[in-house]
């Protein structure tokens, strides 16, 4: 069978660095073409990266029939817009995280990818890297889950750098906060009951002025399940992910960037997946995790698979970010 054509709408750092390395890598995929707000800026990346097609606009790529999926990898609050038209187009659709501003475009979004019956997926690729198949499958040996901890900050200290634009949907909870949301609930398997939350925000104009820098948040799952999440993007590179249960331990080092291989070193130093029970290492393969999401949604997309997770799924991960919101302001 041909690969999967992916057209990239938006030539940013992550489609560059993570999604092309991905795409050379993956078994049913290739990169096709590439579109961006300025055509020469898309015509450079295309080079860079051996895209065939540059077009010279996100529209133009759109109508493009050789394009049977796209990865968004624009500013947050332009992806309910572009992942709305692309479904339209007839385009199946991997947006980078955050999906959107709050639950609601969320919704719309989805009801887009509903009428038009092409797929939707919220690209939180930590998901299906092997560690947390790894760490499903302790999970029973844990006991009764009780608490849950998850971390993830680092230093942006670019002040060019669009995250530090509120009007974008820029700010530390969309950035990486959103990933410790998304660890709580996908090893809660259910949504909270309750969230509470704190927030401080950037007070310098050089350094976005009004937007959040770190985040605290304790989220109630019920039955004794309590979450404790924080994020930052002013704090030194940290990542971790523990599970606590009734009778054991499971701690995950390096959750949500644990790089490709056994030898690549990180930015906190570390060097590859590493995976703790009660105290004990676990073996773990390294992987790249894009090339597995790619993987697999395209197989969802020709109807080989169900997509593990559904669209329900990141209504419930916006809803919660809304809840975050709402608590920190108060």
């Amino acid at each position: 069978m041909e690969p999967f054509k992916f057209g990239f709408i938006g030539a940013s750092r992550i489609a560059g660095g993570a999604l092309i390395p991905a795409l050379e890598k993956a078994k049913n995929a290739v990169a096709w073409g590439v579109a961006a707000r300025d055509p020469q800026k898309a015509k450079e990346f295309a080079l860079e990266h051996g895209v065939q097609h540059a077009f010279s606009s996100y529209d133009e790529l759109l109508s493009s029939p050789e394009i049977e999926a796209v990865y968004i990898s624009l500013p947050n609050s332009d992806h309910k817009e572009w992942t709305i038209k692309a479904l339209k187009a007839g385009k199946h659709v991997i947006c980078e995280k955050a999906l959107a501003l709050n639950a609601a475009e969320v919704l719309e979004m989805a009801q887009a990818s509903r009428s038009t019956g092409k797929l939707l997926l919220e690209g939180f690729m930590w998901r299906f890297h092997p560690q947390v198949a790894k760490a499903f499958e302790l999970l029973p040996q844990l006991g009764e889950l009780r608490h849950i901890a998850a971390s993830f900050s680092f230093m942006l200290e670019r002040p060019e750098d669009i995250r530090w634009v509120r009007s974008l949907g820029g700010g530390a909870i969309f950035d990486v906060g959103c990933y410790t949301v998304c660890a709580a609930r996908t090893f809660a398997g259910r949504e909270p009951v309750a969230v509470t939350a704190w927030t401080e925000e950037s007070s310098s104009e050089s350094f976005g002025g009004g937007v959040d820098t770190r985040m605290v948040a304790l989220l109630d799952f019920g039955g004794g399940l309590k979450a404790q999440l924080d994020c930052a993007i002013t704090q030194p590179m940290r990542q971790r992910l523990e599970l606590v249960g009734a009778t054991g331990t499971l701690l995950l080092e390096t959750p949500f960037l644990p790089g490709r291989s056994q030898t690549e070193r990180l930015p906190n130093g570390s060097v590859g997946p590493r995976v703790l029970h009660n105290g004990e290492p676990v073996e773990v393969e390294a992987a790249d995790q894009y090339q597995l999401m790619v993987e697999h949604f395209v197989a969802a997309a020709r109807g080989e698979v169900a997509l593990r997770y559904p669209l329900e799924d990141a209504i419930g991960q916006a809803t919660v970010l809304d809840q975050i919101f709402a608590s920190a302001r108060g």
